[in-house]
């Protein structure tokens, strides 16, 4: 078979292209610092390397949510920890109001003391986050959680629906507490034996209208109801206080977890720029080999021979 001259001239620039395109993605790599410059240079490893950023950025959405979580909790811990001491308070003037030595005037500024209490706990049973949301609507969260109803005593407006967000791949935490529950009824026996549920503020309003009427039996009464919502209270700190250590916990999890896929990304695909520069160095002495060799090919012709 005769090879021709011009098919050795099409060979000879054909793997001089490949080794220019050779040399240009090496530096490409380079430029860049990547190992891929396009999927086509390596699908398989392509596919790892889109599957392992999903994978970060999964947990970059896990980090985002769970600091919306600490601040909601931060805000629900801070206006619980202020209502446990505004309700020790309320207890306290319950003791005071109960001593039979107090006259009538007395018991009348206590209840004015109640009534400003009164209404800072609602100031905080309403209380809003950094995004404006109120922290115990349940899912309502632009609805204030407690207003005056038609009558003028104070009802809950929320809903009973825990908000739960996504802090790992096979874990939720609840980000809210229904104030319903936080800021809880409690149930009242009836002289005729009768038993019902009253409200947190109707508590303390019953409490207040009994400081004024100096009803010293209602007192009574209201010392043992109001005992019983600053225990709950104090559960509903508790409460938060849990969910916050596991928030806490599961901050210190996530960070080991994006630190590994971090890891694995970087050996998928960051180049390692030492043996790259040593294998350009390599393939641009080929390249010019090549080149050089092709040129004195090239000008070679059958006169040269029968000189």
């Amino acid at each position: 078979m005769k090879v021709s001259t011009s098919q050795i001239f099409e060979r000879a620039m054909a793997q001089m292209s490949a080794q220019q395109s050779k040399v240009a993605t090496m530096q490409t790599q380079l430029a860049t610092g990547k190992q891929i410059v396009q999927p086509s240079d390596n699908p398989e490893q392509a596919g790892l390397i889109q599957r392992l950023s999903t994978a970060l950025n999964r947990q970059d959405s896990y980090a985002s949510n769970l600091d919306s979580l600490n601040s909601r909790l931060q805000a629900e811990e801070s206006a619980l920890t202020t209502s446990e001491k505004i309700m020790q308070r309320v207890r306290e003037l319950a003791v005071q109001a109960g001593n039979d030595t107090l006259a009538p005037t007395d018991r009348k500024i206590i209840a004015a003391e109640v009534t400003a209490l009164r209404a800072e706990l609602l100031s905080l049973a309403n209380t809003q986050d950094a995004s404006g949301n109120y922290v115990f609507s349940g899912s309502m969260t632009r609805t204030a959680a407690f207003a005056e109803d038609a009558t003028g005593a104070l009802v809950y407006q929320g809903d009973n629906n825990r908000i739960m967000v996504a802090i790992s791949d096979q874990r939720q935490m609840q980000l809210n507490r229904p104030g319903s529950e936080v800021f809880s009824s409690i149930v009242r026996q009836a002289s005729d034996g009768s038993a019902g549920r009253v409200g947190f503020f109707a508590v303390i309003d019953d409490f207040s209208a009994a400081l004024d009427s100096d009803d010293t039996v209602q007192i009574q009464a209201s010392l043992g109801e109001i005992s019983q919502l600053t225990q709950n209270n104090a559960i509903a700190i508790a409460d938060v206080g849990s969910r916050m250590t596991m928030a806490e916990f599961q901050q210190d999890s996530l960070n080991d977890v994006k630190l590994r896929y971090q890891q694995l990304l970087s050996n998928a695909e960051d180049l390692d720029y030492a043996a790259a520069i040593t294998q350009l160095t390599s393939e641009m002495m080929s390249l010019e080999a090549g080149q050089s060799s092709f040129a004195k090919i090239s000008q070679m012709s059958l006169f040269d021979y029968i000189r």
